[in-house]
């Protein structure tokens, strides 16, 4: 009689903890509605029988996926390759040359080092 109570009590323990669980998901199944407007409105179920969000229920295929950071890589090769290129054959593509590349790059640079050495001689000075 004993060991049936304590089975009992087990399998209740169990039942109290998986209810908790379940609570405790869709609250944050709420929570991730109200933060980010996932729905559970789409049906879909998932393996455990419950609802999926819409971000789970929409997720795409796994597959082959290309960063934009790749193709911004590429693009920055390319165009260096390019230059390079008509650096040394001294050419020019639609009336730009390296030469005039070259000084709107000294420019942009010696304004982003104007503007770190202002920044900083602003920041020393507030700091005591």
């Amino acid at each position: 009689m004993n060991q049936d109570s304590n089975t009992q009590r087990r399998l209740e323990l169990m039942r109290l903890i998986r209810e908790e669980n379940h609570n405790n998901q869709q609250r944050i199944r709420t929570r991730e509605e109200i933060l980010y407007g996932k729905s559970d409105s789409y049906g879909g179920i998932d393996e455990y029988g419950y609802p999926l969000s819409a971000a789970e229920y929409s997720r795409p295929e796994e597959g082959v996926h290309m960063s934009s950071f790749g193709l911004r890589l590429v693009i920055a090769v390319l165009l260096f390759g390019i230059y390079y290129f008509c650096r040394g054959q001294d050419l020019s593509i639609g009336g730009i040359t390296t030469d005039r590349i070259e000084a709107a790059v000294n420019e942009s640079e010696t304004k982003l080092v104007d503007f770190i050495s202002q920044f900083s001689y602003t920041l020393h000075d507030k700091l005591p």
